[in-house]
């Protein structure tokens, strides 16, 4: 594989993806006639685009609008249903989400190589304070200032330009891009944060007293829990008094602000540039479209799930379905639009 940015230097045999995948060999499709595979003489030179996929390249299939007529050899993972779309040359692999599967194999292949060994590989322009406790295989970019007494656990990645403030900890396994300020977090193990994001700032609270106006000293701080992902230039601000809580494997897309103290569910997936006021608590599997505001001291049920642009004023149970601006029951809110949109006609036409 050659990709601009992204390569690997050693062959991906076929039963290698299928380990991955946890599927037999028995169970791939291949039709040629008087043709028999042997996965373990297959070796996977690409990972490509459904429409770029070719002879020893591997890809997915899902989209039935592709173009997939016209490719006719490669190695393919795909849903048996969709099978028969497929041209009998392509050696089909069996899976139930396709794109998962090949992210999955992605993820294995295709990001930042850290060398499996106990050598930390620090860059001689770091600057790590001697009372930090670094554990083994951690890499250290240039330019990162590491402070008293920071915790380090093994198998981490930190990129140049990162500062982590005293105390803080971050989880074995954990990537950290280039730019980013941690302060006053603890990060647990798998936590993935993109570029120039904050963590654990003081948050916006103050009183205000006309010049005498400050803001109010945040004493608390901000816990993120395992596998959780983070994207490029994010705040998270820590608790006022007690702590900002982040649960397990949440997504957090690019430009998002979270408030201090707010507490979010595992499994909950925020889009772009969503921001949450303080103490607004999000329960397990929530979903925030895009660009979505939340009032502070606001809580949305489990399994609740917000359409983009909306404006969150009020708190709502479990499994809700929300929209609009102020937010309400979606239903509601769509009849409220196709309402305004028939009055709007009917004064057009007076």
């Amino acid at each position: 594989m050659n990709k601009e940015f992204f390569k690997f230097n050693h062959n991906i045999n076929l039963l290698d993806i299928l380990d991955i995948l946890n599927i037999s060999k028995d169970d791939i499709v291949f039709k040629r006639e008087n043709h028999f595979i042997h996965p373990e003489k297959i070796y996977i030179e690409d990972l490509v685009s459904f429409e770029n996929l070719k002879k020893n390249k591997l890809s997915f299939f899902t989209n039935m609008k592709s173009n997939f007529k016209n490719v006719s050899s490669g190695i393919c993972i795909a849903e048996e249903k969709n099978f028969k779309f497929l041209n009998k040359n392509i050696i089909k692999i069996p899976f139930c989400n396709p794109k998962m599967g090949f992210s999955k194999i992605l993820k294995k292949y295709v990001t930042i190589n850290q060398q499996n060994n106990e050598e930390n590989k620090i860059h001689p322009l770091a600057v790590v304070h001697k009372t930090a406790k670094i554990g083994k295989n951690v890499s250290i970019g240039a330019y990162s200032i590491i402070c008293e007494d920071v915790t380090i656990e093994d198998n981490t990645y930190i990129s140049e330009r990162v500062t982590i403030s005293s105390n803080c900890k971050v989880g074995r396994e954990c990537f950290i891009g280039a730019g980013v300020v941690i302060e006053c977090t603890v990060l647990n193990k798998k936590v993935n944060v993109a570029h120039n994001t904050v963590l654990g700032k003081i948050g916006f609270g103050f009183i205000p007293e006309n010049t005498n106006t400050i803001l109010t000293p945040h004493v608390g701080s901000l816990v993120i829990d395992e596998g959780t992902n983070i994207g490029s230039g994010c705040t998270i601000d820590r608790g006022l008094i007690d702590k900002t809580l982040i649960g397990k494997y949440v997504m957090i897309d690019n430009q998002v602000h979270i408030g201090h103290n707010c507490v979010i569910g595992d499994f909950c997936i925020l889009a772009g540039q969503v921001g949450l006021s303080g103490s607004v608590v999000l329960e397990k599997n929530v979903i925030l479209g895009g660009d979505v505001s939340v009032k502070d001291n606001i809580k949305i049920g489990e399994g609740s799930i917000i359409a983009g642009a909306s404006k969150v004023f009020n708190s709502f149970p479990k499994a809700s379905k929300i929209g609009g601006s102020p937010a309400q029951d979606i239903n509601s809110w769509k009849r409220l639009v196709a309402s305004q949109r028939l009055s709007y006609k009917k004064r057009k036409k007076n």
